[in-house]
C-alpha cells in the first residue's frame, strides 16, 4: 500500500512530468488541448457557498511557483503571495480572532488543505487564478491593512494569535488515505453536521454526519425570519411562478429531512423544491428550518449558519474551550483523516525544476 506522503509525491511526480514534456522540443504536426467537464447541474441549486467544489478541470500554472506561492485574485487584482501568508489572511477572514487558539489552528489546517489542494490542481478557482477571496467560490481574505482596520487597538495581539496559529501548524495538510481532502467549513451546524452527499450530491468518507456539542450558547446557533402571509407569499411565487401559493400555512408541507434535521424535500403549494432552494429564496442562515404561523405571518426558526458540512466553526471553539487541541478537533469533523506535511514535497521539485 502507497503511503500517504509517497501518494503526495506521486502527484507532484505527474504533474512534473506534464511540465517537463511541455517544455521539451516537439515534432511538428502535434496537437493539444484539454477536454473541459461541464459543472454538474445539482451547482445550480445550491446558494454561492460551494467552496471550490467546481468539477472543471484546472489551468496548469507553473510547478515551481506552486510549491512556494499562489497567485491570489483579490477584486480586479490578481497577488501573488506565499502560502503561509495567504494562510494568515484566509485565518482571519474565516474566523473570529477573539476563538480559541486551538479552533484558529484547526481553521488554519483546514484553509491550507482547501489552498494546496487548489495548487496541485485537484480544484479550480473560477477566477482563473490559483485562489479568490469570494468565499462564494474559495475562501474569505483579508489583508493586514484590512485586519489593522477591523480590530484597531487589538491589532497587535489578535494579529500574533492568528499568526502563532498559522506557524505552529505550517505545512500540514489533511488527507484521506494518502489523498488532500476537502476541508469543507461552515459557521454553525445548529448542533449536528450533515452529510456532504445531503448538500453537494458528493458523497466523501471523511464528510460525514456528526454531533457538535457546545454550540448553543452561540448567536449563530438560532435566528428568526418572520414574513407576513403577503410577504411570504409573494417572495414564494416570485421565486417559483409554479407555486401558485395562496395560504402559507396549508400550502407548506416539509416532506423530507436528512438525518441531521435539515430540509431534504419541501412542498411549496403547487411545488416541491429543495431546502437549499428554500433557503437560497428566503435568504435563511440554514436548511435546519421549522415554521409556525399565527395573526397572519410566518414565523422560520434555523438552527445554525452554513451549509453544514465539514467542520462547524462555532463547535470547533467550544470543542477548544472543553480542552481539545487542534487534531482532536480536525479529526472528530473530518472522519478518518491523517495531517500531513505538504512542505515534505519541496524536496523533490529541487530535484527536477532547475533554479529551485
Amino acid at each position: 500500500m502507497i503511503s500517504g506522503k509517497a501518494k503526495i509525491v506521486r502527484a507532484f511526480a505527474a504533474a512534473a512530468a506534464a511540465l517537463l514534456l511541455f517544455i521539451l522540443p516537439r515534432e511538428s504536426g502535434g496537437a493539444g488541448g484539454s477536454a473541459q467537464r461541464a459543472s454538474a447541474g445539482f451547482l445550480d441549486l445550491i446558494p454561492d457557498i460551494t467552496r471550490g467544489l467546481d468539477l472543471v478541470p484546472p489551468k496548469q500554472h507553473s510547478a515551481a511557483a506552486s510549491v512556494q506561492t499562489l497567485t491570489v485574485r483579490n477584486g480586479s487584482d490578481a497577488v501573488t503571495m506565499g502560502l503561509e501568508e495567504y494562510i494568515i489572511g484566509v485565518t482571519a477572514a474565516e474566523m473570529p480572532a477573539s476563538y480559541e487558539l486551538e479552533a484558529l489552528k484547526a481553521q488554519a489546517v483546514a484553509a491550507r488543505t482547501f489552498a494546496v489542494k487548489h495548487m496541485v490542481g485537484e480544484l479550480r478557482c473560477k477566477s482563473g487564478c490559483t485562489v479568490c477571496t469570494d468565499p462564494g467560490c474559495c475562501q474569505a481574505f483579508i489583508s493586514v491593512e484590512g485586519m489593522r482596520k477591523n480590530w484597531g487597538k487589538n491589532f497587535d495581539k489578535y494579529y500574533e494569535k492568528i499568526r502563532s496559529a498559522v506557524i505552529s501548524t505550517e505545512g500540514q495538510v489533511l488527507t484521506n488515505e494518502g489523498e488532500l481532502v476537502t476541508a469543507l467549513y461552515h459557521s454553525s451546524s445548529g448542533g449536528r453536521t450533515e452529510d456532504c452527499e445531503a448538500v453537494f450530491a458528493v458523497a466523501l468518507p471523511y464528510l460525514v454526519s456528526v454531533e457538535s456539542e457546545g454550540e448553543e450558547d452561540s448567536p449563530e446557533f438560532r435566528s428568526v425570519k418572520t414574513f407576513s402571509n403577503e410577504e411570504f407569499i409573494g417572495i414564494i411565487n416570485e421565486k417559483f411562478p409554479d407555486a401558485g401559493m395562496t395560504d402559507p400555512e396549508a400550502d407548506i408541507d416539509v416532506w423530507q429531512r436528512t438525518d441531521s434535521g435539515r430540509i431534504a424535500l419541501i412542498r411549496l403549494g403547487g411545488t416541491v423544491r429543495t431546502g437549499q432552494q428554500l433557503r437560497k429564496a428566503l435568504g435563511l442562515h440554514s436548511t435546519n428550518a421549522e415554521f409556525s404561523f399565527s395573526n397572519g405571518k410566518v414565523k422560520v426558526t434555523c438552527y445554525g449558519y452554513g451549509h453544514g458540512v465539514g467542520m462547524s466553526q462555532v463547535g470547533a471553539n467550544a470543542m477548544a474551550g472543553r480542552g481539545a487541541d487542534y487534531v482532536e478537533i480536525l479529526k472528530h469533523y473530518y472522519t478518518g483523516v491523517e495531517l500531513e506535511h505538504f512542505g515534505e514535497a519541496e524536496e523533490f521539485w529541487r530535484l527536477l525544476v532547475p533554479g529551485k
